[in-house]
């Protein structure tokens, strides 16, 4: 079938782009003003570290309620009220005047994030045929990238001329001021919005995954897709991913204050390198998977090489970033470990639509995401005691390198998007039969 030239879809997905652009520089926010805080509050390291991983506690907790609600409640409403929600944490936020006080907030914090991620892949499966699946979540996930390389030369500004609440409450309303936006141009479904026309929602539809409308009441399908290889897969992949994500969203602007010696200023404008990379790696992987798929490939397997390469490669080069002397040379080794770990984003998130379908997308992602975010929580923690009793980042470093190579060849062994995507559909159709010949007895 001839692919439509109408773009709904995809505008869509930019929307969704900037949503998760102004989660990461919402979250980001606290790193870049550590430094500050942390002399501000008198706030050890390690209690930096909690500070830090206090987010991701509830943020990885809420992950499976929260691809429930966006199942739920849809993408539209979902985006509205927890970017709303969002604003207002931050706002109060600013009253934190303790380490106590931070974790409060940051808690909170975490469980209205927790929606970003499980709404998207509810969007992806509703508003995008199969084929484009990587290259919608790599644009989706591109405001992870983004958003973390923003907010260290924004929030280093307004830090240093207004003050660290300035940068949380004006990141606050923004956040705010998005989700009102969604909400009002925005629709659940491409049949709903007007903008979209009939070539487009054919082609949105001529791949999409074979469901029943009735799934969504099929008791166990929870159940029977945890049991699924693919999703453990998927989640050790986002594993190593979130640990290293978070080291860098955490505890890299600390790294190269104190490592380094650089000034706020220098510190603000460094520390967007891994992120510039990562932006270029990121929007790569969804091209390469779509072009090894033009050429013939099966996007599974395209997925697959682009996932476990990225893993491979992010490992390679993170292990060697302890021993380059030059400090540029070093400082890029790392930003290249940060920029190939994060090319899996789009094909590793492609996978909760793939095996989920409209109906289970929701769930598979925040599992995907729950596991996950157990890396986001522990990086922090093993940061800032490292730091605290070595007073080195070296042995983070490596352990972070070591993690990637182990996530990635648990993914290799359990990816089995084709099998499990065939015991979903197979189950899902044997119970709605059961449920049917139930009712009509």
């Amino acid at each position: 079938m001839k692919k439509t030239s109408t773009n709904v879809r995809w505008i869509m997905m930019f929307l969704v782009f900037l949503i998760s652009t102004v989660s990461y520089l919402d979250r980001t926010n606290l790193s870049v003003s550590a430094p500050v805080i942390q002399h501000e509050f008198h706030i050890s390291a390690m209690q930096l570290g909690i500070i830090f991983s206090a987010f991701s506690w509830t943020y990885a907790l809420g992950q499976i309620p929260a691809g429930m609600i966006a199942n739920w409640l849809k993408p539209r409403k979902t985006y509205f009220y927890g970017m709303l929600v969002w604003c207002i944490i931050l706002i109060l936020t600013t009253q934190a005047a303790s380490f106590g006080a931070w974790v409060i907030f940051r808690i909170p914090f975490g469980l209205a994030e927790a929606v970003t991620w499980p709404a998207a892949s509810v969007l992806l499966a509703r508003w995008f045929p199969r084929v484009e699946y990587s290259q919608a979540m790599s644009l989706q996930n591109l405001g992870l990238v983004i958003g973390a390389a923003v907010a260290p030369p924004i929030v280093a500004f307004l830090l240093v001329h207004w003050g660290w609440q300035v940068a949380f409450i004006i990141t606050g309303i923004i956040a705010a001021i998005l989700g009102v936006f969604f909400y009002l141009y925005g629709r659940d479904n491409p049949e709903e919005h007007r903008g979209v026309s009939e070539n487009e929602l054919e082609w949105i539809k001529h791949d999409q995954l074979e469901e029943n409308s009735e799934i969504t009441s099929v008791p166990g399908l929870y159940r029977a897709l945890l049991k699924r290889p693919t999703l453990w897969a998927a989640s050790m992949a986002n594993f190593g991913l979130d640990f290293v994500n978070y080291m860098f969203l955490t505890w890299y602007p600390t790294y190269l204050t104190e490592k380094y010696h650089m000034s706020l200023s220098e510190m603000g404008i460094m520390a967007m390198e891994p992120y510039l990379f990562g932006l270029i790696t990121v929007l790569s992987a969804g091209t390469v998977v779509r072009r090894l798929v033009d050429k013939g490939r099966d996007s599974v397997s395209a997925r697959k090489i682009v996932i476990s390469l990225g893993l491979i490669l992010g490992t390679a080069t993170l292990f060697v970033t302890p021993f380059i002397n030059n400090i540029y040379a070093s400082v890029t080794c790392m930003s290249l470990g940060y920029a190939f770990v994060m090319s899996i984003l789009g094909p590793m998130w492609s996978t909760a639509a793939e095996i989920g379908g409209k109906s289970g997308a929701g769930f598979v992602s925040g599992a995907i995401n729950f596991i996950g975010n157990i890396g986001g929580i522990l990086s922090p923690l093993l940061m800032g005691f490292i730091l605290q009793y070595f007073n080195s980042f070296t042995p983070a470093i490596l352990i972070s390198a070591g993690i990637t190579l182990l996530c990635s060849i648990l993914f290799l062994i359990l990816y089995r998007v084709h099998n499990d995507r065939a015991a979903i559909l197979t189950f899902t159709k044997d119970t709605q039969s059961k449920l049917n010949n139930h009712s009509a007895s």
